[in-house]
C-alpha cells in the first residue's frame, strides 16, 4: 500500500499540464506542452459513445452511439507520446471508419511528464 501511495505522489508532482480535449470529425486537436515535458496518452477514443450532447450534427442517418475504433489509443500513443507538441485530426482516413454514416468525435486524455 505505502509504495502505490507513494507512486501516485510522485506522479501527481511530477506532472504540470493534463487534461481531456474533444474534437468533432473533420477537425483537428493540438496538444502541447510546458518547456521540458513531453505528451504521454492515457487514453483515447475515436467513434461515438455518447448521444449527441458531444458534437452535434444534423445527419438524417440513423447514429451508433456505441461504436469506437479499437486502435485509437495506440494510433494516438504512436502520433504523440514523448513529443512537445502533436498535431491530430479526427479523421476516418487515421482512425477507420469504425461506425459507417455516424457523425464521430476524437477524445484523447494526456499528461505532460
Amino acid at each position: 500500500m505505502t509504495s502505490y501511495l507513494t507512486c501516485l505522489i510522485v506522479v501527481a508532482l511530477c506532472c504540470s499540464a493534463h487534461g481531456s480535449v474533444i474534437v468533432c470529425e473533420g477537425s483537428y486537436m493540438y496538444l502541447s506542452c510546458p518547456k521540458g515535458q513531453v505528451l504521454y496518452v492515457h487514453d483515447a477514443l475515436y467513434g461515438r459513445l455518447h448521444d449527441f450532447d458531444i458534437c452535434p450534427h444534423s445527419s438524417t442517418e440513423p447514429q451508433d452511439t456505441s461504436c469506437v475504433s479499437l486502435t485509437s489509443t495506440a494510433k494516438v500513443r504512436e502520433l504523440c507520446n514523448g513529443k512537445k507538441v502533436c498535431h491530430l485530426h479526427a479523421s476516418n482516413s487515421i482512425f477507420g471508419d469504425t461506425c459507417y454514416l455516424t457523425y464521430k468525435y476524437l477524445e484523447v486524455q494526456y499528461a505532460c511528464f
